[in-house]
């Protein structure tokens, strides 16, 4: 199943500069909205592993876990502050309805 697409919903329902977390398939992961514009990355912290990215703190491409502050790429995945990376996710609209990629096998 890898390489298709699960529905999450309405792209209107996540406000600039906001988040949801949504299930995609097992995958626990963080949709975020900024400037219009749809990413989607592991909501578990690379770092601890507490799953609270969708309630990080945003900062241009960026978002810091709301834990301990390690710092994520929302386009790559990579720490910016701490180390490691997080699973990052193809996101797509179609209409009004927003599309992750699912990376189950």
């Amino acid at each position: 199943m890898a390489g298709t697409f699960v529905k999450i919903g309405k792209a209107s329902a996540i406000p600039d500069g906001k988040s949801k977390r949504v299930k995609v398939g097992d995958e626990d992961v963080a949709l975020w909205n900024v400037r219009g514009k749809f990413y989607a990355i592991d909501n578990v912290c690379a770092h601890q592993h507490f799953p609270m990215l969708h309630q990080g703190i945003l900062e241009d491409l960026t978002v810091a876990c709301p834990m301990h502050g390690w710092t994520f790429s929302l386009e790559t995945g990579k720490a910016t502050v701490g180390s490691g990376k997080v699973k990052t996710y193809l996101v797509k609209i179609v209409g009004e309805d927003l599309w992750v990629e699912s990376l189950e096998e």
